[in-house]
């Protein structure tokens, strides 16, 4: 009698197509979140395009005349003289030009000192490459600091940067 019921259930589930297997359940995956909220940083089109490295500095004797400090960065200004020639003051920060002759270092291009269409322009502040001064090859291409990555203003010591300071392996006073 047993082996006629399993044989009529098996027959019935043949016959109405049944599947002998369970159904697929599904499983819902939790989400993980991160223990600490990520931001982006708080960037300017003006800073990300700035032909600058950022420089440290902690006080404006660590500028060695490249503006001054503010907010741990070489570069703000109040006028022009404070920018020692890196460009006029604008929007207080040294950097921008309307013409050659506010550069000691590179042609004014785009608004900008540190241009360049030969090595002559840049004045020992690297050699010129894609239009911008400051690509070398060697320490001598270099008037602030050392050739790094094929850049100059790198340094090992503040003795490297010529009056500026020399923090996370670059020149405070280096501009480009």
């Amino acid at each position: 009698m047993k082996i006629l019921i399993v044989l009529v259930v098996v027959g019935f589930l043949v016959a109405c197509g049944g599947d002998p297997k369970p159904a697929a359940s599904i499983v819902p995956v939790p989400q993980l979140m991160n223990d600490k909220a990520q931001r982006m940083p708080d960037i300017t089109l003006d800073e990300l395009l700035a032909p600058q490295v950022e420089q440290v500095c902690s006080s404006s004797s660590d500028c060695a005349g490249n503006g001054k400090c503010s907010g741990g960065k070489c570069g703000s200004c109040s006028s022009s003289s404070d920018c020692n020639g890196n460009g006029k003051c604008s929007s207080g920060k040294c950097g921008s030009c309307s013409s050659s002759s506010d550069c000691k270092t590179g042609k004014c291009s785009g608004g900008k000192c540190g241009g360049c269409s030969s090595s002559s322009d840049c004045n020992g502040n690297g050699k010129c490459s894609s239009g911008v001064c400051g690509s070398c090859s060697s320490s001598s291409d270099c008037s602030i600091g050392k050739c790094n990555n094929s850049k100059c203003g790198g340094c090992s010591s503040s003795s490297d940067c010529k009056g500026g300071k020399c923090e996370s392996g670059r020149c405070s006073n280096y501009t480009n």
